[in-house]
C-alpha cells in the first residue's frame, strides 16, 4: 500500500533569511520539488525576499531540478544558502563546485569556479584514486583523432 506523503514544508526566520524545511525527508522526489520552487517562487516574486536558506540535515538525494531551483532564485539576485547539507549533498558535483562554506554548517552558492575545468585529464579536486582510474583508462583508449579538416 502506497504511503500518502504529507505535503508541508515549514518556514521559519533566520538571520534575516526565510528558512525553507521539509523535514525528515531524506530522498526528495518531483513533488517536493514543486513544492520547494512553489514556495521560493512564492517569497520572491510576491513577498520580494532576498535570502532562502534550505535546510538540508536529513536529505541523502534530491532530484536534478533542484540545483536549477537554486540558480533561477540566484539569477534574480537572491542570496541562497544551504544549512546543515550531509555528506551525501556534499559529495555531489554541483555541490563542490558551487557553494562555498560560510560559517558552522552553512554553505553559501557563488558564481561557480573561477578556473577552467580541463577536459582532458582529472579534475583538480579529484582524489588519488580517481587519477590512478584516470591513468589507466587513458592508456587503454586510443585518443579520439581531431575533428577539424586540414
Amino acid at each position: 500500500m502506497p504511503r500518502k506523503k504529507r505535503q508541508r514544508i515549514q518556514l521559519n526566520e533566520q538571520a534575516g533569511s526565510v528558512v525553507l524545511d521539509m523535514g525528515p525527508i531524506e530522498i526528495w522526489d518531483g513533488a517536493d520539488l514543486a513544492l520547494l520552487r512553489e514556495t521560493a517562487t512564492r517569497l520572491v516574486q510576491e513577498q520580494s525576499r532576498r535570502s532562502l536558506t534550505f535546510e538540508m540535515s536529513h536529505v541523502k538525494y534530491v532530484p536534478s531540478g533542484f540545483f536549477g531551483l537554486l540558480l533561477d532564485c540566484f539569477d534574480q539576485g537572491v542570496r541562497i544558502q544551504l544549512l546543515n547539507p550531509t555528506t551525501h549533498v556534499t559529495g555531489m558535483l554541483w555541490f563542490q563546485q558551487f557553494f562555498a562554506h560560510e560559517i558552522d554548517d552553512l554553505f553559501l552558492l557563488h558564481e561557480g569556479p573561477q578556473h577552467e575545468v580541463p577536459h582532458d585529464q582529472p579534475l583538480p579536486w579529484a582524489s588519488a584514486d580517481d587519477h590512478e582510474i584516470w591513468d589507466a583508462n587513458a592508456i587503454k583508449q586510443p585518443l579520439i583523432p581531431s575533428l577539424q579538416r586540414n
